[in-house]
C-alpha cells in the first residue's frame, strides 16, 4: 500500500515539472493581475534563518502522520533523525589526521544532502500556507515565501496585510522557525 502525501499547489520548490520559472511567472501574473484591475497589492517576502537546520523533529513525526506516514514507516523516517553524532575535522589532508571535532548529537534539523530531506522540509512546512491562504496567495519555493496580498479597499488592505503579517510570525514561532 503507497501513501500518497500531497504537497500543497502553492509549493514549486523540490518538485518535479516545477520549476522557479513557473514559481516567478506566477509571481508576477498574480501582482501584474492585480494592477491591471487597479487593486491594491502588496508582497510580502519571507526568507529563513536557517530552513533545514531548524526542523523540529517531534513537530515533522507529527505531520508525517497527519500525511499518512504511520506505524512501521513514521518509526523509520524516526530512527533516520535521531541519535545522530556527526563530526567535522579541520585541515585534513591526505595522511595528516587534522583536527576534529567532538562528536555532538543533533537535536533537530533534516540532513542536508540526503534523498530524503527536501522532502521531510515540504512536510514540514506544508500547512504554511493554509493559515492564510483565504487572504493571501502564498508561493513558497522550499524556505523562500512570499505572500501577496490585494484589496481594492485601502483601509481592509492595511488591515489584511498586518492580519497575515501576524499570521505568518505566529506559524513561524509555533513552528520553531525563525525569519531573516
Amino acid at each position: 500500500m503507497y501513501t500518497y502525501i500531497h504537497i500543497v499547489k502553492e509549493q514549486f520548490g523540490f518538485r518535479c515539472n516545477i520549476s522557479t520559472e513557473i514559481a516567478v511567472y506566477t509571481l508576477i501574473n498574480n501582482i501584474l493581475l492585480s494592477l491591471n484591475n487597479r487593486i491594491i497589492v502588496i508582497e510580502l517576502f519571507c526568507d529563513l534563518q536557517i530552513d533545514f537546520n531548524c526542523v523540529n523533529y517531534d513537530i515533522l513525526l507529527s505531520r508525517m502522520k497527519i500525511c499518512g506516514i504511520t506505524g512501521v514507516a513514521n518509526r523509520l523516517i524516526e530512527s533516520y533523525l535521531r541519535n545522530r553524532y556527526p563530526r567535522v575535522i579541520i585541515n585534513a589532508h591526505n595522511n595528516s589526521n587534522g583536527y576534529p571535532c567532538k562528536w555532538r548529537e543533533v537535536q533537530h534539523r533534516v540532513p542536508q544532502g540526503s534523498v530524503l530531506g527536501p522532502l521531510l522540509f515540504l512536510i514540514y512546512i506544508n500547512d504554511l500556507s493554509k493559515c492564510v491562504s483565504d487572504n493571501s496567495s502564498p508561493i513558497l519555493f522550499a524556505d523562500d515565501t512570499s505572500f501577496i496580498i490585494a484589496n481594492h479597499d485601502e483601509t481592509e488592505f492595511k488591515f489584511k496585510t498586518n492580519e497575515i503579517f501576524n499570521e505568518i510570525n505566529k506559524w513561524f514561532h509555533n513552528n520553531l522557525l525563525m525569519l531573516n
